[in-house]
C-alpha cells in the first residue's frame, strides 16, 4: 500500500499545480481589465480635450450673448445684427459637436438660446431677440448705432427677463462645468493634501 497514493496526496499534487496556472489566468484577466481601464482613461480624457477646445471656442460667444441680453459687460457694443450673428455661429459649433456633450449640456444649451432668441417666431427671417430694448441699466434706443428698423429685430410680446435670461445662463455653465469634469468652487480640482 506504500505505493498507492492517497486522496490527500492527489489533493496536494493537483493544488500544487493548478495554483501556477490558476496565477497566470489571474494575471492575464488583470492585464487585460488594466488594458480596458486605460483605454477608457484615455478616450474620457481624449474626449474632455476636444470639449475643452469647443468651450473655448464657445464661451467669447456665450458670454457675449449674457452681456448684450442682460445690460452688462460690452453690451454697449453688441448692436442686434451682431447678437444674432453670434447666435449663428455658436449653433453652428453646437450642433456640429453635439455628440461630444451629455443631453443634459444640449438642453442646458437650448434653453438658454430659447430664452434669448424666439426661435421659429418668424418665417424667411432670423430668429427674433427676447431680450429687452430698454432695462433699467440702459435703452439701446439711446446708443449711437441705433435705428428704428432695428425693433422689428426683438419680440414685443415675448420679452425674457434679465433674470430668467441669466437663470438660463447660470444653468448652462452648470452643465458645462459637469461636462469638463470641473468640480464645484467648495471642491477645487487640485488640493494641497500629500
Amino acid at each position: 500500500m506504500a505505493d498507492s497514493w492517497s486522496s490527500v496526496e492527489i489533493a496536494t499534487l493537483a493544488v500544487g499545480a493548478l495554483t501556477p496556472i490558476t496565477v497566470v489566468v489571474l494575471g492575464v484577466l488583470f492585464a487585460r481589465a488594466s488594458r480596458r481601464i486605460e483605454q477608457v482613461q484615455w478616450g474620457n480624457q481624449t474626449v474632455v480635450t476636444h470639449r475643452l477646445r469647443i468651450f473655448a471656442e464657445l464661451a467669447p460667444g456665450l458670454n457675449q450673448l449674457l452681456c448684450f441680453a442682460t445690460f452688462v459687460g460690452g453690451w454697449k457694443e453688441i448692436d442686434p445684427h451682431k447678437a444674432i450673428e453670434v447666435k449663428r455661429k455658436l449653433d453652428e459649433t453646437m450642433y456640429a459637436n453635439r455628440v461630444l456633450f451629455s443631453d443634459e449640456l444640449f438642453a442646458a444649451y437650448h434653453r438658454f438660446m430659447s430664452t434669448l432668441f424666439a426661435m421659429f417666431a418668424t418665417t424667411d427671417a432670423d430668429a427674433l431677440l427676447r431680450a429687452p430694448i430698454a432695462h433699467d441699466l440702459g435703452d439701446r434706443r439711446k446708443l449711437p448705432w441705433w435705428n428704428e428698423n432695428m425693433t422689428r429685430l426683438f419680440s414685443t410680446s415675448d420679452t425674457a427677463t434679465v433674470g430668467e435670461i441669466q437663470e438660463a445662463y447660470d444653468e448652462l455653465g452648470r452643465q458645462f462645468r459637469a461636462d469638463l469634469n470641473v468640480t464645484g468652487q467648495a471642491r477645487p480640482l487640485l488640493t494641497t493634501e500629500a
